[in-house]
């Protein structure tokens, strides 16, 4: 395992029904998503990681900056969907986002901190999962921005640097659904052909040929109404151009929003 480098990188559904003490008994039909956080924790754990960077779309969105959660510890808890009990907490690391505030600054991007402490459910779901099945390490809480598509992958390759410079192994995680419009009954409204959006970016993983997902289709991304793709783009940017370790564990959309749980790159300890 390579000291100071990104040695995971995957993508991590964020539905609040996958939490068993948020869902019930619904829990049960994304159980296959559950299954593949588990499996995506034991590899982020033999990856050797002792950080998780995690993006969200649901952080509080600023225009033209990136966002970080600043508190020495980052914490969650499910109070908005009726799981007040149910928490995160993991230590902040405070010197890898210090140096991906610099190594962002260089190419001509600021990280501003959030005056929200709590955080979103599009970190607090994967965290949860993290932490309930083995990871414990610190932790980088970050969201994106309304700049272009290419920004969001310049940002990835700075968090990239950032990783490379400090001597620790540290793992990133995408934080995205795919399309919401997958059945009539759906969040966002029905579309039959927001299918193809998530068809896109599953095959692409598949066919270790993740980015081909930068060349989708904007209007078939905006008709899908999803959440995930400047994650996705991130991620790419994190990864540069590392394809080897691509891999789809699970994706699956009982409720008409595509839940995709995948590998992009890993190196193990």
């Amino acid at each position: 395992m390579a000291n100071g480098s990104v040695v995971f990188v995957g993508i991590a559904p964020h539905p609040p029904i996958m939490v068993p003490e948020v869902g019930g008994v619904l829990a049960a039909e994304v159980r296959g998503s559950i299954d593949a956080m588990r499996e995506l924790t034991e590899r982020v754990v033999s990856s050797g990681a002792q950080t998780v960077v995690i993006v969200s779309p649901h952080a509080p969105l600023d225009a033209r900056s990136f966002v970080a959660y600043g508190d020495p510890h980052v914490h969650g808890d499910f109070a908005n969907f009726r799981a007040p009990q149910v928490t995160v907490e993991a230590p902040l690391d405070a010197e890898l986002l210090m140096t991906i505030k610099e190594q962002a600054s260089l190419d001509g991007y600021s990280v501003t901190p959030l005056r929200e402490s709590k955080l979103d459910h599009g970190t607090a779901v994967p965290l949860y999962f993290l932490l309930r099945h083995g990871w414990d390490g610190r932790v980088v809480a970050l969201g994106y921005s309304f700049l272009p598509d290419k920004d969001h992958i310049r940002f990835g390759g700075c968090i990239r640097r950032a990783c490379e410079s400090i001597g620790k192994p540290v793992a990133f995680i995408a934080s995205g659904d795919l399309s919401h419009r997958l059945k009539p009954d759906a969040p966002a409204g029905y579309n039959p052909d927001a299918a193809l959006f998530d068809k896109e970016v599953v095959e692409a993983i598949q066919a270790r040929v993740p980015n081909n997902i930068i060349s989708i289709d904007p209007f078939l991304r905006r008709m899908a109404g999803e959440c995930g793709y400047r994650s996705m783009l991130t991620a790419l940017g994190v990864s540069d151009g590392a394809s080897s370790g691509c891999e789809v564990l699970h994706y699956e959309a009982p409720f008409g929003v595509g839940y995709l749980v995948a590998q992009i790159s890993r190196t193990d300890g």
